[in-house]
């Protein structure tokens, strides 16, 4: 019989999938990060109380948590807001949970992939690491969906591509990020829509 943190596990990786041809498809129109916390969030709620098998299984979703953590680069004050926020129960007390972050970069065809925008992974990343120090059981995802190919091209002269590997330490604007590991990165190609998925 699977766990709550598979069934939750699962409930993700299959929206995620989900969300990615819907998008790529012109089903749905990201056009900020808001409508894909929205989109995403529809998408979650509905595949997670498909998989409410029991009488006894739950699922809920919140959007726009508030996280007590230690200070981080982005949550200097210790107080993180986190994009998605997920439980799943099984027999009342046997509970998982999950959070994720969001980011959407836009195509501009003025300029290049940016070093803010790969910074504010960063410092996502550093959030879902002190998430995870709170409840060592707990589901961490970074989603990350652009249309701008030069995140995932390896020859662009930004030189700041987002694969196949984040470092442990980046320096933007007198500020520094330290995550405890690297994580790899492997962007999803649908259609000239560029998807990735890091799993803490």
């Amino acid at each position: 019989m699977e766990t709550p943190q598979e069934r939750l596990n699962e409930i993700v990786k299959i929206s995620y999938s989900i969300l990615c041809n819907k998008i790529a498809h012109g089903d749905i129109k990201i056009t900020n990060e808001a409508t894909l916390q929205m989109q995403f969030g529809v998408i979650l709620k509905q595949v997670g109380q498909l998989y409410e098998f029991a009488g006894t299984d739950r699922f809920s979703i919140e959007l726009e948590t508030i996280q007590t953590i230690s200070p981080t680069t982005k949550s200097a004050k210790g107080q993180a807001r986190c994009d998605i926020s997920l439980r799943f129960s099984m027999n009342d007390n046997n509970t998982a949970n999950a959070v994720i972050e969001l980011k959407h970069f836009k195509y501009d065809k003025t300029s290049e992939a940016v070093a803010d925008n790969r910074f504010a992974i960063m410092k996502d990343l550093e959030n879902l690491e002190h998430y995870k120090d709170t409840d060592s059981q707990l589901l961490c995802y970074e989603i990350l969906y652009t249309d701008n190919k030069n995140y995932a091209n390896p020859h662009t002269t930004a030189g700041i591509k987002l694969a196949p590997t984040i470092t442990k330490s980046f320096t933007y604007c007198q500020q520094t990020v330290e995550l405890k590991t690297e994580y790899k990165a492997e962007w999803s190609n649908y259609d000239e829509n560029y998807f990735m998925m890091i799993t803490l």
